[in-house]
């Protein structure tokens, strides 16, 4: 599931770059387009990169000692994990609409 909405999410992510940069060069703000474009792809970079960085805690966390915090908080910390990584996949998207706003205001 997190895979399918990662590959997704870059995909979006993707077209969200290529969107926000045609709508900047359509109003005739080429400066702002291209970094707009990279801030989107950056974040495409981000939301790709995250599940590599978060898969070296997943044994940790499946191996946690819960008789100290009590039952369960092993699976606990790995939904947190989980949703996070689902919440990133959205996250071109909410930058997109950022810089979105900021084309309007500086039209």
């Amino acid at each position: 599931m997190t895979t399918l909405l990662n590959s997704l999410g870059a995909s979006l992510g993707i077209l969200a770059a290529g969107l926000i940069f045609a709508y900047a060069n359509w109003t005739g703000q080429r400066d702002l387009a291209w970094r707009a474009a990279l801030g989107v792809l950056g974040a495409v970079v981000f939301g790709g990169l995250l599940p590599f960085l978060l898969i070296e805690l997943v044994p940790s966390l499946a191996a946690y000692d819960s008789r100290s915090a009590g039952r369960g908080a092993g699976l606990l910390l790995l939904l947190v994990v989980n949703i996070i990584g689902t919440l990133v996949a959205f996250l071109p998207w909410l930058i997109a609409g950022n810089w979105l706003s900021v084309l309007r205001r500086t039209r």
